[in-house]
Order: C-alpha cells, then structure tokens, then sequence
C-alpha cells in the first residue's frame, strides 16, 4: 500500500471507531396529550428522554425493569403507560431529529 492509502486506511478506522464509540442509547417514553392520552406513534423527535446508557444491553436491562413493575397493576396511572410504551433508542437514530 503506499503511505498515503495507508494513513487513509488509519484515518478511517479511527475516524468509525470514535463515531461508533460516542453513540449511547436513550431510555424513552413517548408524549402524552393534556387530556393524559398517550401518544405512542408520535415522532420520536417528540419523546422524553428519561435515562441514558452506554449500551444497549444497560438500557434493555432497565427498560424491563421498569415493565416489570408497572405490567401487574390492573389500573395504571398515565405515567405507567407511558412507561409500557417506552422505548430503548440509539442515540444515532436519524428519527431523533425528524418531526
């Protein structure tokens, strides 16, 4: 390879390694109306970040967490459906920044 396809080749490696290394993943719940209904197909550009992780595995873990003890209740405030309807999301998630 000569010296300048080669320090390409580095660049670009280090260049993805960093971009892959700063992306987290949100722990989110989608809007609510004033009138307490949930909106869980609005655009995730509207959803509350509740928590943040380093990985996807962190946010899964509490994510279940969280349904665990909010499914069983047989009445459930606005707030544990919001929770029933959270999402984890990569903190790349292009839907992130669309309306």
């Amino acid at each position: 390879m000569s010296e300048i396809v080669e320090m390409k080749y580095k660049y670009a490696k280090i260049s993805h390694a960093a971009a892959f290394a700063l992306v987290g993943w949100f722990l989110m719940i989608p809007p609510i109306f004033p009138n307490q209904e949930i909106v869980p197909n609005a655009p995730l550009s509207q959803w509350k970040t509740i928590d943040t992780y380093q990985t996807s595995v962190g946010c899964q873990t509490e994510l279940a967490k969280l349904t665990a003890l909010v499914a069983g209740n047989v009445t459930q405030t606005p707030i544990q459906k919001r929770t029933l309807a959270a999402q984890c999301v990569s903190s790349d998630d292009l839907r992130l920044n669309s309306n």
